[in-house]
């Protein structure tokens, strides 16, 4: 004889509910492990992105503190110079175009590398060739323009 009544209903009940709770659990698990490895992700693309960012300024940098030469006043309009210098991971491109009339467009680029990520930057910057402003110097020095003299390059 079959019993009909709640304790039917009882029996048979605790294995659904905690295979239904280990599927959530394990869920849930997984798209907190994925968001984690993205953050991961990311963050490695920050670090890459800072380097070459870093890396493209100081190399505008160097340019603003080396002295310049005579022949950078007088060099004809169009010219192109370029340097390029690795240091570790990182590459530094410069690349100036002589406009005339000693002023210079300086494009300095970079490429890091961080964990298997590439990041690039550049920095487009004004200059011009003048005598240094210090007393009792001849030599000549890359000033910046006055304004919006330099601006990163997306």
């Amino acid at each position: 004889m079959t019993r009909f009544g709640p304790s039917a209903l009882r029996r048979g009940f605790a294995l659904p509910l905690a295979l239904f709770a280990l599927v959530v659990l394990a869920m849930l698990s997984a798209f907190l492990l994925d968001g984690a490895l993205q953050e991961v992700r990311i963050s490695r693309g920050d670090v890459a992105l800072a380097s070459a960012q870093a890396a493209a300024e100081t190399g505008l940098a160097d340019v603003l503190v080396a002295p310049a030469d005579t022949s950078l006043s007088s060099t004809a309009r169009g010219t192109l110079w370029q340097s390029v210098a690795a240091h570790g991971a990182d590459t530094v491109r410069v690349t100036m175009r002589f406009l005339g009339g000693g002023l210079i467009q300086t494009i300095t680029s970079a490429r890091s590398w961080s964990l298997g990520v590439r990041a690039d930057a550049s920095t487009l910057a004004l200059l011009r060739v003048q005598p240094d402003s210090a007393p009792g110097s001849a030599t000549l020095r890359f000033h910046r323009l006055p304004g919006w003299w330099w601006a990163r390059v997306p």
